[in-house]
């Protein structure tokens, strides 16, 4: 399953929301961090994520789980 590890920060709130609205991805807490889980593949569009290109390339600081299959100015893909 694959997992994406963001700051409880305000820069990233957006992406933690796109998260939420999704139903194929789960949100938690895990202590300053949200965790997004999926399924399968775990898939982000920048641009659905509300997020400029300088925090969009910050995006994994928080660490992940999986594999990362694309990571361009435009998506995210984390696959198991």
């Amino acid at each position: 399953m694959p997992v994406l590890y963001v700051l409880a920060v305000p820069e990233y709130q957006s992406l933690v929301d796109y998260a939420e609205r999704r139903p194929d991805l789960m949100v938690s807490t895990l202590g300053d961090y949200r965790k997004i889980e999926a399924d399968g593949n775990l898939t982000i569009p920048r641009k659905g994520a509300g997020l400029g290109q300088a925090v969009w390339f910050g995006a994994l600081v928080g660490g992940f789980e999986g594999t990362i299959a694309e990571f361009s100015e435009s998506q995210l893909v984390i696959g198991t």
